[in-house]
């Protein structure tokens, strides 16, 4: 299942999102709306409970077998093709640590930081397939710290920021916030995330604060979903 390994291009930049809200705030809905992902895009998806059938106008193919998704993704990644494609593993156990760590490292292996399209990177329930809140380890902390010379840009999807590692926190430049169900957690996001936490508390379901590359210190947007 090892590729050739690639050389890493520190001419890239840093890609990665975190989407974080309480259970039906619009995660899922986030990054299918808001152009996080493109039609043309290459993604791979950590996908336990079978969330994306679509992504961005086009099919997500869907594998339970970690061998066959390797299988897939290398395929796809080959030859540095500009095609676009969402393949997704969904395995049979579910959202466990075992089974993030093993798409992460099929995904670490398909890196090249000289390809001509980076490998996005979704990775759904990510609180459940995590055993700290302190720094990541594995591929998928790999992914995190050095994805980008690599050019993989991570997608992390979560409930609440005090069950992930603080290396999302530290390394994750795009951030998306929902509705939040208790004061605790919209204290924690609004100190490490920089939004105010009254604009945290105010938010309705399907609403959301988003912070890009292109803001500075202390900016932010403010939205609305459109209900699926």
């Amino acid at each position: 299942m090892r590729q050739e390994k690639r050389k890493g291009n520190n001419e890239l930049s840093e890609n990665h999102w975190l989407v974080v809200g309480s259970s039906g705030s619009g995660k899922t809905t986030a990054v299918k709306q808001l152009g996080i992902v493109k039609g043309g895009d290459q993604v791979a998806l950590f996908d336990p409970y079978e969330d994306y059938e679509t992504l961005a106008g086009g099919e997500v193919r869907r594998y339970t077998s970690l061998s066959a998704f390797a299988r897939a993704l290398f395929s796809a990644r080959a030859a540095r093709s500009v095609r676009g494609f969402k393949i997704a593993y969904s395995p049979k156990g579910g959202a466990t640590p075992k089974n993030l760590e093993d798409f992460c490292r099929v995904v670490w292996e398909a890196r090249d930081g000289y390809h001509k399209k980076p490998l996005k990177v979704v990775m759904e329930e990510l609180a459940k397939c995590v055993t700290t809140s302190g720094k990541a380890t594995g591929n998928f902390g790999e992914i995190l710290t050095g994805g980008r010379k690599f050019g993989l840009e991570a997608i992390c999807i979560f409930q609440r920021g005090q069950e992930v590692p603080k290396t999302i926190i530290g390394n994750v430049p795009n951030k998306w916030v929902g509705r939040q169900q208790r004061l605790n957690d919209a204290v924690y996001l609004s100190r490490e995330l920089d939004f105010p936490v009254e604009e945290i508390k105010a938010l309705p379901r399907y609403h959301y604060l988003v912070k890009t590359n292109e803001h500075g210190i202390g900016q932010f947007s403010k939205g609305k979903l459109r209900k699926l």
